[in-house]
């Protein structure tokens, strides 16, 4: 029993001699942020980073508003997930997943970047490598969302180019203008698929939006 007590009795005094250290080293900023290490950041400003970062060097770890933090992370444009990870005594690991530009929206005032999944992403995120969807009047998201599914989906890449407007989507596939029905977009581009190889050089133009038929139309000066 003397042996039982004899171990709380060490137990208590190492907590406390414990609680004591850490009190002593926070008051004295040996548990103050110091450095901050940035996983997988990718294309994101550098300068953001350090602005939202800036307000919390200095302060202990012990007292950092870590759900705030993430959240300023999570408001930056192409931000998917932030995790935080403490390392004592004065390391804070940030690491993020960010979305990957896949398909430029190309608009008549803008350009903008988008995930797979249509995800907006910042306007310096694109490039020349990637394919374009071009988009015309004001068409409805649904439009623009089958167009970006379709290009995606089948694996277009930069094989087709494709138009959006406020009636269908217009694909041009090795010189023919093939016009789908958006809310019909994956049968209407079996469609063609099944027809292609039987349609005539001079056809300009092919409009599946016509259940069950393709209406075609002459190339112009034919």
């Amino acid at each position: 029993m003397r042996k039982g007590i004899r171990i709380t009795s060490l137990l208590v005094v190492l907590t406390l001699l414990l609680l004591l250290s850490v009190r002593w080293a926070e008051r004295n900023g040996h548990l103050d942020l110091r450095f901050a290490r940035i996983d997988n950041s990718c294309q994101l400003d550098s300068a953001l980073i350090a602005e939202i970062l800036r307000p919390y060097f200095g302060v202990s770890l012990l007292k950092l508003n870590t759900d705030s933090l993430k959240s300023q992370f999570s408001a930056l444009d192409g931000v998917d997930s932030v995790f935080l990870s403490i390392h004592y005594p004065n390391t804070l690991v940030i690491a993020l997943k960010t979305g990957e530009p896949a398909v430029i929206l190309s608009y008549p005032d803008r350009t903008v970047p988008v995930t797979a999944s249509g995800a907006a992403l910042p306007v310096d995120w694109g490039s020349d490598s990637l394919p374009m969807i071009i988009i015309e009047g004001y068409p409805e998201d649904e439009a623009i969302s089958s167009a970006l599914n379709l290009l995606i989906k089948r694996n277009l890449g930069n094989a087709v180019s494709i138009q959006v407007d406020s009636e269908a989507i217009a694909v041009s596939d090795n010189g023919i203008r093939v016009i789908i029905d958006y809310h019909r977009t994956s049968d209407n581009w079996l469609t063609w698929q099944t027809i292609r190889t039987n349609i005539a050089g001079q056809t300009g133009e092919v409009d599946l939006r016509y259940t069950g038929q393709a209406v075609l139309r002459f190339a112009e000066g034919i």
